[in-house]
């Protein structure tokens, strides 16, 4: 029970941390004059400081025959994070951090009801059911009125 409380937090942590992340990477990217630029900054930056917590946590790097037994597709998570954050720097200034997020929110909850309908990249398989219709019918509702006020 504990074990699962703490991971809806964090997983809630992750959702508080995207609108913050939007302003900034939004700013930076005003600053470079490049929403390009502000995207590679924040991944190199994300390297760096990843690298320093492996370093420190002193985690063990995988092996070779790790990383070639990884599905070739999990690799796209990269360019997948890379286009996510473009994308919020370029919207966020037009939009608004209110309504990129709640947009951000709506495309990831339409996109995570067809992965777990589909049980897509070896994921467990959670049917659509009217309940969670109703769900994202509450966020799509939700979404228009960000939007519209």
């Amino acid at each position: 029970m504990i074990n699962s409380f703490l991971y809806l937090l964090l997983a809630i942590v992750a959702g508080v941390v995207i609108p913050f992340q939007s302003a900034i990477n939004t700013q930076l990217g005003k600053s470079l004059q490049s929403p390009y630029y502000s995207a590679l900054t924040v991944f190199m930056v994300a390297v760096i400081g990843l690298a320093a917590y492996t370093f420190i946590m002193r985690q063990e790097f995988p092996t070779l025959q790790q990383f070639s037994n990884a599905p070739k597709w999990s690799y796209l998570g990269g360019i997948l994070g890379g286009t996510y954050t473009l994308l919020v720097v370029i919207c966020a200034p037009r939009l608004g951090i209110g309504n990129v997020t709640i947009m951000v929110l709506l495309g990831q909850v339409l996109a995570a009801m067809i992965v777990d309908q589909l049980g897509l990249f070896n994921t467990p398989i959670h049917a659509i059911s009217w309940q969670r219709l109703v769900g994202v019918v509450l966020v799509i509702t939700g979404a228009y009125i960000v939007r519209k006020f």
